[in-house]
């Protein structure tokens, strides 16, 4: 970040839990909504662990 006191750079660089966590719920919900637009478009794959996601949960 071009500070030369380390401080700032630690104060504005670290990963907080809550930041985590909202990274990950952000991310699962683009993971489901783009199952769920792949499960629209069919419910079967012929890739084992794609096809066990579209038939898991429904």
């Amino acid at each position: 970040m071009g500070h030369m006191d380390g401080s700032v750079q630690a104060r504005y660089s670290h990963v907080t839990t809550e930041i985590r966590e909202e990274l990950v719920e952000g991310l699962t919900a683009i993971w489901e909504d783009a199952l769920e637009a792949r499960r629209r478009m069919a419910t079967g794959s012929p890739v084992a662990v794609l096809d066990a996601l579209l038939k898991g949960s429904q």
